[in-house]
């Protein structure tokens, strides 16, 4: 079982810690070490983290631990952004990662479902991601979840010129109880 919660400042030193290796497990294939130490210095510095985890009207931060409470994965959420494709305003899932040891216990569904009430709950009726046109396993993932791919928008690291699949999943709205 998953455990999943809104991050704060306290946890800083653990998004830092758990952003940096799930990016070094997944990415360093494609960016040169000094281009990925980079975008790890300016995505996941002290500073930037603490920057982006006050404004919680625009977005949250999520951790997410394991049985043993130790942090496995993160996510963020952007509130109401439009798509890059259609300007459709929905959930921007930006980042959602787990560490390569915590695959295959079934913690990325339960994440991305907890992520689809959070948004539904904040009457949000899309959620969108955007995801490389090469990581196949994650794409499949979102489409066996529901998503639809949506478009294609550009990408590229200090070594190649990649390319995103954007995609998206029609939230449905809960009903008022009468």
């Amino acid at each position: 079982m998953i455990h999943l919660r809104q991050a704060t400042k306290a946890d800083i030193d653990s998004l830092r810690e758990v952003g940096c290796e799930t990016y070094r497990e997944h990415f360093s294939a494609i960016w040169s070490p000094a281009g990925m130490q980079s975008f790890l210095d300016q995505d996941f510095s002290a500073s930037a983290l603490s920057h982006s985890l006050e404004a919680t009207e625009r977005h949250v931060w999520l951790i997410a631990a394991d049985s043993c409470g130790k942090s496995v994965g993160f996510a963020k959420v952007n509130w109401s952004t439009p798509t890059p494709i259609t300007g459709v305003l929905g959930a921007e899932l930006q980042k959602i990662y787990l560490l390569k040891s915590a695959a295959g216990h079934g913690y990325g569904k339960q994440f991305l479902q907890f992520i689809c009430e959070q948004a539904q709950s904040r009457g949000e009726t899309l959620l969108w991601l955007d995801v490389l046109k090469t990581n196949l396993n994650a794409r499949g993932f979102y489409e066996a979840f529901g998503f639809n791919q949506i478009g294609e928008i550009p990408f590229k690291t200090d070594l190649a010129e990649i390319g995103m699949v954007v995609m998206g999943l029609a939230l449905k709205q809960r009903q008022a109880v009468k």
